[in-house]
């Protein structure tokens, strides 16, 4: 419950406190009804406003814990994707490397096949492994060969083709 909430219901309380007190020493003395009746109206008023208050904060804080229920389980299932995610491309990356090795790659040609199974450029492939651009072509060249695949599309697709 918010301050502003808290101070109202405080404030509206006292004042059917006072008013109650009010009422009960104007039956006592014996006062007309319409003096009565405009306290009593005041009272009814202040009773109606902080029932609806507190239905208004009941609502809120309910709606605030369904929110907190439904973020915590949207976090336990994106942190249950991440897990699933994880141990896929873990597997994936155990699949390549074995496929790798049945191709007979140097280690650097590895290192190109995936940076091209990634959809990296030439040039982006040499300014990472820190060579020539003559030299990243040479040996995607050579993945190409000992692969028996004609490009990258087909280095990508051979590995992604049955994940989707």
């Amino acid at each position: 419950m918010n301050r502003d909430h808290l101070i109202t219901l405080v404030y509206l309380l006292i004042l059917v406190g006072f008013t109650s007190i009010d009422v009960i020493g104007d039956l006592k003395d014996g006062l007309e009804f319409s003096h009565l009746f405009h306290e009593l109206l005041i009272l009814v008023s202040a009773l109606l406003i902080v029932a609806y208050k507190v239905f208004v904060i009941v609502k809120k804080d309910k709606l605030i814990l369904k929110y907190q229920e439904d973020h915590s389980k949207a976090n336990e299932e994106i942190d249950f994707y991440k897990k699933k995610t994880s141990q896929y491309k873990k597997e994936m990356s155990e699949i390549i490397g074995q496929q790798f090795k049945i191709w007979g790659l140097t280690e650097s040609e590895k290192d190109v096949a995936l940076l091209l199974i990634k959809g990296l450029s030439m040039k982006e492939i040499s300014s990472i492994r820190g060579s020539s651009d003559a030299t990243v072509r040479q040996q995607s060249t050579s993945i190409y060969k000992k692969s028996q695949l004609e490009n990258r599309n087909q280095l990508a697709s051979y590995f992604l083709e049955d994940l989707f």
